[in-house]
């Protein structure tokens, strides 16, 4: 596989929730949601009267669509979320030499791995920190940035929102694989496409979002 494959540009903002999707965008005609759907109009004379924080309660089951109309997306994103705490981490995409890629197992889930930025950390360093101590490889070689993803979720009574930088790197099949036990990972593979394909749903939403903006085919 090229490595141009995995540029991207995100246009848009896409928060994934414990049951649902919250996209925001100023094009409906860019985003196709599965399930039912809740359009919201966000205008400079809306947005200090939308209750943005129903969105991701827990007893909101539908996605959610926010159409920007002559404001920027990036606004409409932070009063969305500014009530949240703040998180940021980085992780890896690893690619072999047989276009296999690397997943750790943990809760029952296939993830890649991934983990919190420490202060005054580049992102790119957090991502192969993080890649080397979830997985034992240490011959890893940083590619280029693929993306961003966002999730919320709440943690000791407080509502976060999880920004993750994800890199692409190469590393050699036959390199040691080791499982941080101490974090509840249990195994980590390298998975073709198809193995990837069909575990799909044991994959994290917003990973098959990632993947699939990257050209992964999933559906």
């Amino acid at each position: 596989m090229a490595v141009s494959i995995f540029k991207i540009m995100v246009q848009r903002y896409n928060i994934f929730n414990k049951y649902n999707k919250v996209c925001i965008l100023n094009q409906e005609n860019k985003v196709s949601l599965n399930g039912n759907k809740v359009v919201v109009e966000c205008s400079p004379e809306t947005i200090n009267s939308i209750n943005f924080s129903h969105f991701f309660d827990d007893d909101c089951k539908e996605n959610i669509l926010i159409l920007v109309k002559n404001l920027a997306v990036d606004e409409v994103f932070f009063k969305a979320t500014e009530s949240m705490k703040f998180v940021q981490a980085a992780g890896g995409l690893v690619r072999n030499q047989e276009d296999e890629y690397l997943f750790i197992y943990r809760a029952n889930r296939w993830d890649l791995p991934k983990g919190h930025r420490e202060e005054g950390e580049e992102l790119d360093i957090t991502a192969s920190r993080e890649v080397e101590e979830e997985t034992g490889l240490k011959n890893l070689k940083s590619e280029e940035k693929l993306g961003i993803s966002y999730h919320t979720y709440i943690l000791n009574g407080i509502r976060e929102i999880k920004e993750t930088h994800w890199y692409a790197m190469s590393a050699n099949k036959s390199d040691e694989l080791t499982p941080q036990k101490e974090e509840g990972i249990m195994k980590v593979s390298w998975l073709s496409r198809e193995k990837i394909k069909k575990q799909k749903y044991k994959i994290y939403p917003s990973l098959r979002d990632l993947l699939t903006r990257i050209g992964f085919v999933l559906y």
